[in-house]
This record gives C-alpha cells, structure tokens and sequence, in this order.
C-alpha cells in the first residue's frame, strides 16, 4: 500500500486509530443494539478507522452523505487485485477464487457484462410474477407452525420461506435446501466482510459444480438453467455460473431472512401498527420501507478498496485500504432523515441506504420486498396473538459487521 501524502495538514487531519474500535464492534451487546456505538461515530465525524489488529486499514463510513458518496465512487472498487492486492485480502491469506466472477467482486465494464446477464429475473414485472409461489410457500409455512405449541418465526417462517423462493428461482432440488441456511449463516458471521472460510467456498463451489453439470444434460425451467442455456456472445463461461449462482443463493436468503425478522420483530412491539395495518393493508410496503431505513437488516455495506489515495470527510483513505459504508448508521443521520432515530411509517424514505446504491445496488432489493410484504399479510392475522417465548433481553442477535437482526424469534400462540 502507498503511504499516505507527506503534507502535515493532511496527516493532522487524518482519523486517529481507537485501538478499542474493532472489538466494540464484535460484542454481542453491539449486535444487540448498535445505534448507540454507531450514533456516537456518526455524531463525531463521518470516517472512522476500525480495522482489526495487525491487519490492513478497514475504514467505517458512518453519515448518509459521505456514504452515498462513497458507493457510487467509481475509485472505490471491489476487485482487491485491481489495487495490487491478493484476492483473499489479507496479505499471506489462502482464498478460495468462487467468487471471483460474481456480481459484488467485479467492476465496470466486467460488472456491467454481469448484472446485464443477470438482471432479468429480477425486474419488477418478473418478481411480481413470482408472488403467487412466494404466497403459497408462506400459506404452508404458517399451517405447519400453527401446528405446534411453539415455532420460530426467524428460522421456521424467515428462513424457510427465503429459502423456499431463492432455491425454487435457482432451479435447486428441495431436498439440498437444509444446507444451504448453515452455509448461509457461516458466511454471514465473518468478523471483516469480504473474508469469509476458505472450506465454505470450496463446498459450495463444489456443490454448484455438480449441479451445474446436471442441468446441462437435464435443463428445467429456472434461472439457472436459463443461464447454462444462453446462446448469447456474452453467455456466462463454467466458473461465472459458478460464482453468480452462490452469490445469488447465499446473498438472495440472508438478507431477506434477516429483513422479515427485523420487519415481524417491529410488529409484534407495536400492537397498534399492527391494528393499523389489518384495517388497511395498502400502508404495508410503506411500512416496510421505514423498517429498511430504521432497522436496516444489513449493517454494513459489503467491502470496497480505495484504487488510489482519497479525501473523505476529514480523513485520506489510502491506495489499497478497505471502506465500509454503515448502512445502518446513515440510514438514521439527522442530517438526511427529520426524525431519524423515530420510526415513522408514514415518512418519506427516499435516499435510504439499506439495499445500497449506484451500480450495486442490490439486485434482488425488489424481491426481498415482496417476501416480506407476503410475510405480512399471512402473518398479520396471528401477530395479536403471538407471545415470545424468551424474553426480549434474551434474544439472539446476528453477530459480526455484515447483517443485523433478531436471528431466533421463538413465540406460542396465546399468550401466557
């Protein structure tokens, strides 16, 4: 990495390291409540240095402005190789090359060629289309927990039917559908986002390898499938289907998963939300949307390098170092959003961050919307009755720097 300038005034204004920083932002009371930790970040300036001991600069972004700023910012970009960096990262760190040819690690004009390709199961007409199947999943989903005295609605309702959608788009047979929430939660879980295990990637990249190889002798109506069959000068070659179809199962089930237990979770503490809605369910995406921006279920951005020496804020980011824009943070800047630590369905949201922005801006942001809209409407009838199991002081919460939420909600009907 380049050093940074030699003028002093630059050097004076660059953000000093809080030793404490990185493992504030590993404790479990963080991942139950980061809005205080992150407010106080926000409120004393917009760049903060965080990385974990002994490795390279990871700076947070933590203001709406700087942020927005920040994800459009064509001289961050996500290939580390492109800045002379080794892919995994971390200098002397073995990674696996999965996804090296997917969505979240590649840059224009290579991107572009990608998300091209990719883009059409995911337009709103052809997720709208969708909704009938997302529908039925969830109808059966709450039939068989009303059957039991207590279910989960994160891990039961979220997770299977998540899974249910992404797996049923991909084309994967139902009866692989149990591994996929493992790997989805280990990946998910890394402390740095961007770096995950080695051995995960290989099991999926083997995993995929295999079924690839299947639907090509026996295609089937899925995107997959349609990818594998694309006769296109630009068609995916064997090791881009490999990386799109992990990305796109593993990013298309946990942010959803986490999205519907943040959006229920929300519900079931606000009894006359909930009133509100079944007597008109026309506020339910508006409400969803402030749920977005207020409890955004994923925390961070996902990683970024900076391609040569940048000013941001106070702060000169150099050639080679990591940025994350907390998503979480400059979704509730005051500067941006009136209120902004005040949850108000019936605001204006535009500008949040919680599906990102510019060319990455989450592909499947329109779908994760549609499962928790359905979510909703077959849960809303039950919500009055749903009592936790645990107290709310005891609910687990997803750890690590990439996705925030609830991720058990165990509850029985009734209450007692």
């Amino acid at each position: 990495m380049n050093d940074l300038p030699a003028d002093p005034t630059v050097q004076e204004r660059r953000c000093p390291v809080d030793a404490s920083l990185h493992g504030k932002l590993r404790t479990p009371d963080f991942a139950a409540d980061p809005f205080g930790l992150l407010g106080e970040l926000r409120d004393s300036g917009p760049v903060h240095r965080c990385e974990p001991p002994g490795a390279a600069p990871i700076w947070l972004i933590t203001r709406h402005a700087e942020g927005a700023a920040a994800l459009t910012d064509p001289r961050l970009v996500k290939d580390p190789t492109s800045v002379g960096l080794p892919a995994g990262w971390r200098p002397g760190e073995e990674s696996s090359q999965l996804w090296s040819k997917d969505l979240a690690s590649n840059d224009p004009p290579n991107h572009t060629r990608l998300r091209k390709l990719v883009a059409r199961p995911f337009t709103k007409r052809r997720v709208e289309s969708l909704r009938p199947g997302i529908e039925k999943a969830a109808r059966e989903l709450r039939e068989t927990m009303m059957r039991e005295e207590t279910f989960d609605l994160v891990t039961d309702f979220a997770g299977g039917l998540t899974t249910a959608t992404i797996c049923d788009l991909l084309g994967i047979p139902a009866a692989d559908r149990a591994i996929f929430q493992g790997w989805a939660d280990t990946f998910f879980t890394v402390t740095v986002p961007g770096q995950a295990d080695n051995d995960l990637f290989i099991s999926i990249t083997k995993y995929f390898a295999r079924l690839i190889a299947r639907k090509r002798d026996d295609p089937q109506d899925d995107l997959l499938s349609e990818l594998i069959k694309d006769s296109s000068e630009d068609k995916l070659d064997g090791h881009e289907l490999i990386s799109m179809a992990s990305s796109l199962l593993l990013t298309g089930h946990e942010p959803a998963v986490r999205l519907i237990g943040n959006v229920l979770f929300s519900l079931m503490r606000r009894p006359d939300l909930v009133r509100e809605l079944r007597e008109d369910a026309t506020l339910i995406p508006a409400t969803i949307r402030e749920i977005i921006r207020f409890d955004s279920p994923a925390l961070t951005s996902l990683v970024r390098f900076a391609a040569e020496d940048i000013e941001i804020g106070d702060v000169v980011i150099g050639r080679g170092d990591a940025v994350l824009v907390s998503l979480l943070a400059a979704n509730r800047d005051p500067t941006k959003f009136e209120r902004a630590d005040e949850f108000l369905p019936s605001r204006d949201t535009s500008g949040h961050l919680g599906f990102g922005l510019g060319i990455h801006f989450c592909i499947g942001a329109q779908l994760a919307q549609v499962e928790a809209e359905v979510a909703v409407r077959e849960l809303l009838p039950l919500l009055p009755e749903l009592s936790l199991t645990v107290r709310e002081n005891e609910l687990p919460y997803h750890p690590g720097l990439q996705m925030y939420g609830v991720q058990s909600l165990p509850v029985r009907l009734r209450p007692v």
